[in-house]
This record gives C-alpha cells, structure tokens and sequence, in this order.
C-alpha cells in the first residue's frame, strides 16, 4: 500500500459541443466520473494513478490534474483550459470566455436514476458538434429534471435521436445518452461526475 500526504484525482473531460450567441463563443462540458486520473504525493514524491487506457483522454486528464496543482487556469489550450475550469465545477457545464478567462454560465446536476451515458472512442480529436446556446441550456434541464422529452428536443438538433437514446458527436467521441436500453457493441459504460474533483489531505494529530 502506498501511503500519501496528498492526493488530487480529475476526471475525464469531454467536451460535447459549442455555441456561437451575441459575439460569444462557448462550450458544453461533460465530466466523466469512471475516468480518471489521481495525483498523490508524499514527501515531495509525485505518484500517477489512472483507469484511463485511451492515450489522449489520459494525457488532457494528466495535464488538467497538473494545472490545477499549479494553481493555473489558463493553459494557452482551449481544450485544456476546459478541462480545468470543468474539474473544478462538476455536472454538466456550459462555459464561454469572457476577458480571458473562462468562465460557467450554467451548471447542471444530472439525474443519473434517470440517465445513462456512454462513450465511443473515435481516435484523433474531432471537432464537436455545434449548436445553438438556447439548445445546450435545453438538453443540461432535461438531464436535471430527469426528462427524456427535453433531452430528446434538444438532441433532435445537436445530434441524433435513436428510440431512446440521445447520440452527440463530442470531442473525443460519440456519447449517448439514454433513458432505456442500450446494447450497441464497441461503447463505453460511463458515469457522469456531479462533483468538483477530489482533494485530500493527510491529517495527523500530534498529542500535546
């Protein structure tokens, strides 16, 4: 067993699409919970641990978990900025760039008794799908509220609906999302992370 004095674990960052409204530009964000990457540290040691096997989704994972270490946000990579800021927030985000910096313009906890996710890997990045703000906003309420018609709606323009299986084209792959059955080969079972990525600290008690 390896013992730590710290530890940093970041998820998967998927990147689903982007918008264009008002002369901004943003992003929706998917973070993936069963994919991660966790950074432990004892006595100045760093040590690597991950579930990841996909080279490129460990490598956004890796460096995401080493600019939030450093306390830095912007990266000079757009793909990688997202990962960061999205650790730091959890649930499914909607962010834009604003005087530099990005920022959330919405944040949405998903109903997972209700939704289930999965990820195709497609190798290279690609460019994710592209949609309107008012859609994204539409599809993150569907999957608070845990209401496969919004989803649906908002899926009918941002991807393609299958029975009951919403299907986007994201940055480092196709991902569904289903409210029923979903037995396609050659996807990924995965779990969206509602929650900030994980810090611990080691805390020993000395006696007096």
């Amino acid at each position: 067993m390896w013992l730590y004095d710290e530890l940093y674990s970041c998820p998967l960052i998927v990147i689903l699409g982007s918008f264009k409204h008002e002369g901004y530009y943003g992003w929706s964000v998917l973070p993936v919970a069963s994919l991660r990457v966790s950074l432990l540290r004892r006595s100045g040691e760093w040590r690597v641990v991950s579930n990841i096997r996909e080279a490129l989704w460990f490598e956004r994972s890796l460096e995401a978990c080493r600019s939030i270490i450093k306390g830095s946000t912007r990266t000079g990579f757009i793909e990688l900025d997202l990962a960061v800021n999205a650790s730091l927030y959890g649930g499914f985000g909607i962010y834009t760039e604003i005087q530099g910096d990005i920022r959330p313009v919405t944040l949405e906890v998903i109903d997972t008794s209700v939704f289930k996710f999965y990820l195709k890997p497609k190798g290279k990045p690609r460019e994710p799908s592209e949609g309107s703000l008012s859609d994204w906003i539409l599809l993150g309420l569907g999957l608070r509220e845990g209401l496969w018609r919004l989803v649906a709606d908002a899926c009918s323009r941002l991807g393609r609906v299958t029975e009951e299986s919403c299907i986007i084209e994201g940055d480092l792959g196709e991902v569904a999302i289903t409210a029923g059955i979903f037995s396609e080969a050659g996807w990924l079972r995965v779990i969206p992370d509602n929650t900030p990525l994980r810090h611990v600290v080691a805390y020993t008690s000395t006696p007096r």
